[in-house]
């Protein structure tokens, strides 16, 4: 099950779309934009993130990763963020 990310030519917004198959994104061709609603849409390379004991996380990602944290607390409480970040520090963990 691909997902393809796309760029819109005339917003220039940049999103991703998970197709069933492979033979459903090669039939449907690019979807419209979902800001703008402009069709087609081209499709771009997309980018590749290492993991784990060989990469990790880049700056930009884990500063994004960080907004993310203090977005949700500001609607979560501290416990549940916690219950979270321990989940996914578990995860990282185990997939090493």
């Amino acid at each position: 099950m691909p997902i393809y990310d796309y760029e819109c030519p005339a917003c220039g917004e940049r999103f991703s779309h998970f197709w069933r198959s492979w033979q459903d994104a090669a039939k449907a061709g690019p979807p419209p934009c979902p800001a703008c609603g402009h069709a087609p849409s081209r499709r771009v390379v997309s980018q590749v993130t290492v993991l784990g004991q060989l990469g990790g996380l880049t700056p930009a990602e884990q500063e994004a990763e960080k907004r993310r944290y203090e977005r949700m607390a500001s609607i979560l409480p501290k416990e549940t963020i916690d219950k979270l970040r321990a989940g996914k520090k578990k995860a990282q963990e185990g997939g090493s």
